[in-house]
Order: structure tokens, then C-alpha cells, then sequence
């Protein structure tokens, strides 16, 4: 009988993927970059949150709602974003929740000051947002043209994505095609429709919304320069 030295490392094992995990990916895997997934897999797995994808919403493209009575933290996302989309909407919803978690945990540490909760988009949802995108910020994920636009808004982000027109309308690029246009790309007096119901009348210019007229009630309306119309 002979005998070796050296032990015979055995091979390495992989953990079994937990159901939770598998699930998240059967549910995100197709609607993100597929570099993402994984990445989104673990941050979801360490704070595990009542998640759903939902029709499209034309007030908003992501919702979260904290833990309330008993029922737990809430996070939708429309499911008609594109994968890039997809992605930031999430994490802005995210950081709603981590933010919430971090406020939750210092209430229950003792002290004589009372710790006032953070505002929606304040200071603290800015700087979680800003981290958690930080492993998705390369070329893996965002498309050249989307990163530097990304990482600009990323310095100090909105209440939405929508809102800054620059990163709207870069990833309006890969959304699938529709006869819509945003409200800035039409000429003055131009007629149309907005989400396919009444129907205005563009007019002037007021900082980043212009003063339309609907065509029916002759009320006037401030509306966002990057909203999606259908020119009538």
C-alpha cells in the first residue's frame, strides 16, 4: 500500500442555488442586462422585498411602499421598460427600500435625540441610489452612449429618470418603436394627443414644460417638454 504526501484537495462544491434566487431570475433575468442579473439576484436576496412587475402606468414607471400594519415593503416596476431602463427603475425603488431599513435601524438604538425621517429623494436616497448602481456602471451593462449620460444624472439624481431629459431621451433609444414623439420635437401650434385621450395644442416655452390648450375645454395645461405625444 503506498502512501501520498500530499492530500488530494476535494473538488470544490458549488452551493445549491436557493429558491429565492432562482426566482428572482426567472422573473428579472429576461427584462434586465443580462450582465445585471446577478448582480440584482444578491442585492435582492439580502433584504428580501414583496416584488412585482406591473401593466404599463403613465403617472410612473416604479412605486415603493414601505412596511405597513403588518404587511411587507412593496417595490412594483412597469413591465414595458426597456432592459436599461428596467435597471435604474429598479435600483431608484430599492434605495427607497434600503433607505428605509437603515432609518428603521437607528430608531431602534437608544438615544435622546430623535432621529427625523429622510425626505423621498433627499440626501441619504441620493447617496444609496448612487452606491447601489455602482456594479452596474460599465460597459458590460449600459450601452456606450447610455454610461456617460448615466453617470452625470448619477451625481445628483431625480425624483425619476423621466425627469432629466437628457437621460430620458437616450434611453428612449432602445425602447421597442412607437408612433410617439416627445412633446420638445414638435413645432409650435402643433396639435396632439396626450396618452391617447384629449387632444392640445402646443404653445410657448415655460422653463422645462410648454403651455398647451386642450382643444375641447380650451383649459391650459403645463406639460412636461419630454412627455410622449402622437401628433394628430
Amino acid at each position: 500500500m503506498q502512501l501520498s504526501l500530499f492530500q488530494t484537495k476535494p473538488p470544490t462544491l458549488r452551493p445549491a442555488p436557493s429558491p429565492l434566487g432562482e426566482k428572482i431570475r426567472s422573473v428579472l433575468g429576461p427584462r434586465l442586462p443580462e450582465a445585471a442579473v446577478e448582480d440584482i439576484v444578491v442585492q435582492i436576496g439580502k433584504d428580501p422585498i414583496n416584488l412585482k412587475v406591473v401593466n404599463h402606468r403613465i403617472s410612473k414607471t416604479g412605486d415603493f411602499r414601505a412596511q405597513h400594519n403588518g404587511s411587507p415593503a412593496r417595490i412594483t416596476v412597469n413591465g414595458n421598460l426597456n432592459p436599461y431602463a428596467f435597471l435604474i427603475t429598479l435600483v431608484h425603488e430599492l434605495a427607497h427600500h434600503h433607505v428605509t431599513l437603515d432609518h428603521n435601524r437607528l430608531m431602534q438604538k437608544f438615544t435622546l435625540r430623535r432621529k427625523s425621517r429622510p425626505l423621498p429623494h433627499g440626501k441619504e436616497w441620493k447617496e444609496k441610489f448612487h452606491t447601489l448602481m455602482q456594479p452596474y456602471m460599465n460597459c458590460e451593462v449600459f450601452p456606450a452612449d447610455i454610461l456617460p449620460v448615466l453617470i452625470q444624472y448619477l451625481e445628483n439624481p431625480k425624483a425619476s429618470s423621466s425627469v432629466d431629459h437628457h437621460l430620458s431621451k437616450v434611453l428612449k433609444k432602445y425602447d421597442p418603436p412607437d408612433p410617439t414623439l416627445r412633446l420638445e420635437e414638435l413645432p409650435f401650434d402643433a396639435v396632439f394627443s396626450l396618452h391617447g385621450k384629449r387632444i392640445f395644442q402646443k404653445k410657448e416655452k415655460l422653463r422645462s414644460r410648454y403651455r398647451c390648450i386642450c382643444m375641447k375645454t380650451n383649459r391650459i395645461y403645463l406639460v412636461s417638454a419630454g412627455a410622449p405625444v402622437e401628433p394628430v
